[in-house]
């Protein structure tokens, strides 16, 4: 109770020194002839380097989907499609990353030519198989399974595209899965070639172009590396197509060359809401498949984007508005609010106070202080209790606030702009669209400048920019080495500290490091701040493709309290090991840790 009280005056001198203080009027006031300020500022200073080219092994996964229905065999009766799907496992690399898939449809039958699933029907294993690991009798077999291949079922003569394109978007979806659950899960990049004459039996034009048949296949890239979705046109039947039309009555054969031009037509534009590339095999061309974008295996990145942030402060850095637990909230709000200054989410679930507090004042129905009830409810709907506390992708926002905001909880750079959501989320910029080069205060700074500066996009503050700003060094560290890395040396100066609150685990209320033994103990002093520097990527060889980010978090920085800060050079030494992709124990200011928690490490981040 003791400390509960002391906390509570704490916060209520914050609030008073809020409510009388002059913004950026320092300078001027009466106490600075015998209150000197105090050096408040910190640095990141050290080493960093980019990917090499076998850090990031990407898994390269191409699926085969070709149309075996009997229209076929008038098409493409020499079987030229099952040449090329052969000449293409002849062609990759012989790399044990690079995976291939095929399957056969027609009528409403799909069938799987690769894998386990080709032994249990195709739905419980995956059909993706190595290139490296296929024999030349599994090569010849593949030929031979296309061309002979017949329909178990009584409509095996028609063609239904979304039956076919709903089971290739089953497989990614179950593959993507299936990975996610292994260890050093790298995601992987997904080609579909979906190869047909393009003449569905029946009008499917309203579900292929304009509903979500091809675009939902697209749409698993966001769970992947990327996922394109290529198709193939072929017409290579024995017999020259006449190039009359016959419109007399029902035994008129109408338009052919017409019809044909229609279904090319129809499969370029599903290549186009699908991301990828079409190609047209006609008049006794040879179809390859060798010429489509699957990505490399191995790759160098390159530098996109470098950013430092600090949890604890607020954009341009005013010292009395002070954020101890980084849930966007000032301590002083928490204070008249209600709300728990040390906890991101003081009721528990699973949506933190400052995103609760944002949603609310815009009229949803959220209230960041409630209680659970016996029965488990009693609390604002919407997040499932596995995911309350939890940040998937250790980017600082947690995954049911990214569901709020719009981004995407498995990756720390939604819209792949270079900054991590959570920053973007900090600083009032979008982190589900790339809207870094705006300016929407009109203050001559773009938002990617006053997100690296660390000041308000949403203020005219350019006036402060000598004072708050951060400042960045960088400056390349040599060529690029044996690894394919290009490494810097960089330094981030003048990052604003603020007095943070001391943590206290009242065991009385929640569960302590150990239970609650040392329940209402200090756990760490006032004063230590959440420091954050991000390096995102993009592949040399794809400037517009997914960023990989990595990133450095500490708490060891300590506003000067009893006018000395930690460390006492004001410089915290970073590392290229130091900046890692996804979730690390994060150091603690008492000397432990705070990792191993499911919010990404922060003890004070929930119950």
């Amino acid at each position: 109770m003791t400390t509960q009280r002391g906390l509570w005056a704490a916060l209520a001198v914050v609030a008073a020194v809020v409510a009388i203080s002059c913004t950026g009027a320092y300078l001027f006031d009466e106490r600075r002839d015998d209150a000197v300020p105090k050096d408040r500022s910190m640095a990141l200073e050290g080493r960093l380097c980019t990917a090499g080219a076998n850090e990031v092994i990407r898994p390269i996964k191409i699926l085969i989907s070709m149309d075996a229905s009997q229209s076929m065999r008038v098409t493409d009766p020499d079987g030229t499609r099952a040449r090329a799907a052969v000449q293409l496992l002849d062609q990759l690399p012989n790399d044990p990353e690079v995976y291939v898939a095929v399957m056969l449809f027609a009528g409403s039958t799909t069938a799987y030519l690769t894998g386990a699933a080709a032994n249990d029907g195709g739905g419980a294993d995956s059909p993706f198989v190595q290139v490296s690991a296929l024999t030349d009798f599994d090569r010849q077999r593949l030929v031979e399974q296309i061309l002979t291949f017949t329909a178990p079922t009584t409509n095996r003569d028609s063609t239904d595209f979304v039956k076919a394109l709903a089971d290739v978007y089953a497989v990614i979806n179950q593959d993507i899965s299936i990975a996610s659950r292994t260890s050093n899960f790298a995601r992987a990049r997904y080609s579909v070639i979906f190869l047909s004459d393009g003449h569905p039996t029946n009008d499917q034009d309203d579900e292929l172009l304009n509903g979500d048949a091809v675009t939902r296949i697209r749409q698993l890239k966001d769970l992947a590396d990327d996922v394109r979705f290529n198709t193939v046109h072929v017409f290579l039947p024995t017999q020259p197509v006449s190039s009359v039309c016959d419109l007399s009555g029902d035994a008129g054969t109408g338009c052919p060359l017409l019809l044909i031009n229609q279904d090319a037509e129809r499969l370029q534009r599903m290549a186009e809401l699908g991301g990828g590339d079409f190609r047209d095999f006609r008049n006794n061309e040879p179809i390859n498949f060798l010429n489509f974008r699957f990505g490399q295996v191995r790759r160098s990145y390159v530098l996109k984007e470098l950013v430092a942030t600090n949890f604890s402060a607020l954009a341009d850095s005013n010292p009395n508005e002070v954020d101890s637990d980084g849930d966007h909230l000032t301590d002083a709000e928490e204070l008249l609010l209600g709300t728990d200054p040390l906890k991101k989410d003081t009721d528990g679930d699973g949506f933190s106070d400052g995103v609760e507090v944002y949603f609310a004042r815009l009229g949803a129905s959220f209230d960041p202080k409630q209680k659970m009830l016996p029965d488990g409810g009693g609390l604002d709907p919407g997040c499932p209790p596995a995911l309350r506390g939890v940040d998937s992708d250790c980017d600082g926002l947690l995954d049911c606030d990214e569901q709020l905001i719009g981004t995407n909880a498995n990756l720390a750079d939604s819209d792949g702009d270079g900054v991590p959501d959570s920053i973007e989320w900090q600083l009032g910029t979008q982190g589900a669209s790339d809207d870094l080069d705006q300016d929407p205060d009109t203050d001559g700074l773009s938002n990617r400048a006053e997100v690296r500066l660390h000041t308000n996009p949403l203020v005219v503050d350019s006036q402060q920019l000598t004072v708050n700003g951060y400042r960045y060094k960088l400056e390349a560290d040599g060529p690029v080495d044996e690894r394919g890395r290009q490494c810097y040396r960089f330094r981030v100066d003048n990052i604003s500290l603020t007095n943070t609150l001391p943590l206290y685990w009242d065991g009385g209320t929640d569960a302590g490091f150990d239970g609650g033994i040392d329940g209402g103990n200090l756990i760490r002093g006032p004063g230590f701040n959440d420091l954050m520097l991000a390096l995102a990527m993009v592949p040399a060889d794809d400037p517009g493709g997914r960023t990989l980010v990595r990133m450095f978090r500490t708490k060891e920085a300590r506003y000067p309290v009893g006018g000395i800060k930690s460390p006492v050079d004001g410089v915290i030494q970073v590392r290229p090991e130091d900046l890692v992709e996804g979730c690390v124990p994060l150091p603690g200011a008492d000397g432990g840790t705070d990792g191993g928690t499911p919010d990404g490490g922060t003890p004070d981040a929930g119950p």
